[in-house]
């Protein structure tokens, strides 16, 4: 799910944070940290409004369990700093708290300026569907400034809203998981017709070589108004770059059209490799300069990053989910049933959040609790032994201790516990 956060006043900033925590709290589980993930949205929302010129783009990937947040920029840049700035200091309490309540924070410098920043949210997918439509403030509807003079909109602004509202429209109600499967299966029957008249004009026969691959994906898109050109092609990947969007500069807008491509480019490369994945590096949408696409071919898959989107040969029938089979049995039994890689991942989250069968209160006597507040205050150890009249190795002693107990290595992971413990406020 993509959102555009133009410069339109604080009250711009507050609609998307809510809009986007309404998305989350609508495909997340009931026992999910959306206190958390809010503060998250909201600062790294807020630090894009204030210090960068210009729009910024924001995404929810929910590839795997748990969501990544993405805001793109065209500003300065800046440094994460992961400790509790000095109490004089007049700013930067809002990423040190965004840090300690959201794993893998993370900026990256963007090639023509401006930043990515990355975290993943402390909230769970929810198993069932939501029911119900919600608003969508950013509307993918054709702009005012597209229209004609007789007040029209031509049939390319018109189709495009109509594909854009429709996939938004799906993930709304039915989960960003139907939506995905629409779009990519739109996207693959396209590139399915496309193929097959490039074939028959040109007489090709057998699987299309990766340079006979990466031609055709220039010529498709040169057909539409885009000015793809080939980077590097072997028989791992294809690169692509992109000086122009078909879209012109309405993408920017509307960066979920960007996956139309992804789709088109995967399901080609999977029909003649019998797999790939397709990874989106820059993007004109989020305020590149150029677009850079890399297709990963067959077996090369497996080695793209957590970004790629992956597609499968569908000429051959796949071998029955056994998962599945066994869940469809368990419920005609009348029996609960859970995935065994839902399981793993409650596990691992259940022990690095050091929720132990007796439960994380029982596990800390008074005064250890004591001490993690006054770790995730910011108090060194020597304020601490002389707050509690303690020594200063006792102080160690006992943060070593509930270190080990809560399953933690640092004072950033208990400054994160103590949070979603309610020791301290955010």
């Amino acid at each position: 799910m993509e959102w555009v956060l133009k410069h339109d006043g604080p009250e711009a900033v507050r609609a998307l944070r809510r809009e986007v925590m309404g998305y989350v709290r609508r495909h997340g589980e009931a026992e999910s940290d959306f206190a958390g993930a809010e503060i998250v949205v909201a600062e790294l929302v807020a630090n894009a409004f204030e210090h960068a010129p210009g729009p910024a783009w924001v995404r929810v990937a929910w590839e795997d369990e748990r969501p990544e947040l993405q805001v793109h920029d065209l500003g300065p840049g800046f440094d994460l700093e992961a400790h509790l700035p000095a109490g004089s200091a007049s700013s930067g309490r809002g990423l040190f708290l965004a840090n300690a309540l959201a794993d893998d924070l993370a900026r990256a410098g963007k090639r023509a300026g401006g930043s990515r920043v990355t975290a993943t949210l402390p909230v769970r997918r929810r198993r069932e569907r939501p029911h119900g439509p919600a608003p969508n403030t950013h509307s993918p509807l054709p702009a005012p400034e597209e229209a004609g003079p007789d007040g029209t909109f031509g049939k390319e602004a018109f189709l495009r809203a109509l594909v854009v509202e429709l996939a938004q429209a799906v993930e709304t109600t039915q989960g960003p998981d139907v939506a995905e499967t629409l779009v990519a299966r739109v996207g693959t029957n396209v590139g399915r017709r496309i193929e097959e008249s490039h074939r028959a004009a040109r007489a090709i026969t057998g699987r299309l070589s990766p340079t006979q691959m990466a031609d055709l994906y220039v010529r498709l898109k040169g057909a539409m108004g885009g000015d793809f050109y080939v980077i590097d092609v072997d028989e791992r990947r294809i690169v692509l770059g992109n000086r122009r969007c078909p879209f012109g500069d309405v993408i920017r807008r509307q960066p979920g059209l960007c996956q139309m491509t992804s789709s088109v480019f995967g399901g080609i490369a999977a029909r003649n490799t019998g797999a790939s994945a397709v990874v989106l590096e820059e993007r004109i949408a989020l305020g590149d300069p150029e677009c850079r696409v890399e297709v990963w071919l067959d077996g090369s898959a497996a080695t793209p990053p957590r970004a790629a989107r992956f597609y499968a040969d569908g000429s051959e029938p796949e071998a029955p989910d056994q998962d599945l089979v066994e869940a469809c049995r368990a419920a005609a039994r009348g029996e609960s049933f859970l995935y065994p890689e839902a399981v793993a991942a409650f596990m691992r989250d259940f022990l690095r959040r050091g929720e132990y069968v007796a439960g994380s209160k029982d596990l800390l006597t008074p005064r250890e609790r004591e001490i993690v507040k006054l770790i995730a205050d910011s108090y060194t150890g020597k304020e601490i032994a002389e707050q509690l009249v303690i020594s200063e190795k006792t102080v160690e002693r006992h943060r070593g201790n509930i270190l080990l107990k809560l399953g933690l290595r640092d004072r950033v992971a208990l400054t994160r516990y103590a949070i979603r413990r309610g020791l301290i406020e955010p």
